[in-house]
């Protein structure tokens, strides 16, 4: 398989990531990624398998000789897909993941529930407010997963990782996110989030949706700003957070409507109305 550490290669520089944040993100050393990717190292891990399951990896074209791929489809059909049965409908399958990541000295295992139809397409988790107190203490349980709705998306920005949505429950990010809007995070560590990026922070005892920023001093924590005036700052160790997300996208039903001007011939109407109600008053004055 001599195509695999061209892939592997990809796969990485897709993920934006180096040799080495790979390697803390997947459990395996950065000599090992640099041997996998040079093809000096026969075989994958398994754990290095599931990393890449749990990131969204498609296994089969992983596996695939690229001169037995298929070629890409040039046309889309129309046509409605009919499912005879129900086992020919697209079942949602869930895989258990264990790799770990490293936040400051502490290594937190990877999102373990990944969401996979039977073609192997992910699907993204949706954490509604009613669950978003039960995520941190049941984020590895598989069938917590099970009781949440599951979106498909088939877009190239929820491609090549691993996403979950998770609701906003609070005005904390007035006006940039409405309470009730849904944001999707792409699963990410305190080195490789943008500096001021909307992210999901979750800690032992929340889900926290702020900008999230690394200052000078003190040094090696995280900054979480609200953008609400009435809510303070927070410190957090990283050693502390359970999982980070980096905001992506988010879905919005808080959409402003325009105010309207009124029609030249009610505006008109208006300002008569404010005249003869001028005029009554001084009459009634002169009296």
């Amino acid at each position: 398989m001599e195509w695999i550490p061209g892939k592997l290669r990809t796969i990485r520089q897709e993920f934006k990531m180096t040799q080495l944040e790979m390697a803390q993100a997947s459990g395996l050393s950065q000599r090992d990624i640099s041997q996998l990717e040079n093809g000096r190292k026969e075989g994958l891990p398994k754990e290095f398998i599931h990393f890449l399951h749990a990131r969204g990896v498609d296994l089969n074209w992983l596996f695939t000789n690229p001169s037995h791929e298929p070629e890409p489809v040039s046309e889309i059909s129309s046509t409605v897909k009919e499912y005879g049965t129900e086992e020919d409908r697209p079942a949602i399958a869930l895989a258990q993941e264990d790799g770990p990541v490293r936040y400051g000295e502490a290594q937190r295992p990877m999102p373990r529930v990944v969401t996979t139809d039977r073609l192997g397409a992910s699907a993204i988790h949706m954490i509604g407010e009613e669950h978003l107190h039960q995520y941190p203490r049941l984020r590895t349980d598989s069938k917590f997963y099970q009781a949440l709705p599951v979106m498909a998306l088939a877009l190239p920005e929820v491609q090549g990782g691993t996403f979950r949505c998770f609701q906003v429950a609070d005005a904390s990010m007035l006006p940039t996110l409405a309470v009730q809007d849904w944001v999707i995070g792409r699963f990410a560590s305190a080195t490789t989030i943008e500096n001021g990026r909307l992210g999901v922070v979750i800690t032992r005892d929340a889900v926290l949706v702020r900008r999230v920023f690394r200052p000078a001093q003190p040094a090696g924590v995280l900054l979480l700003k609200a953008e609400a005036a009435d809510v303070a700052d927070r410190e957090v160790d990283p050693a502390d957070i359970l999982e980070m997300w980096s905001v992506q996208g988010r879905l919005s039903w808080h959409l402003p409507i325009a105010e309207v001007a009124a029609e030249p011939k009610v505006a008109a109407l208006e300002a008569d109305l404010k005249n003869l109600l001028e005029r009554v008053r001084r009459l009634e004055q002169g009296r």
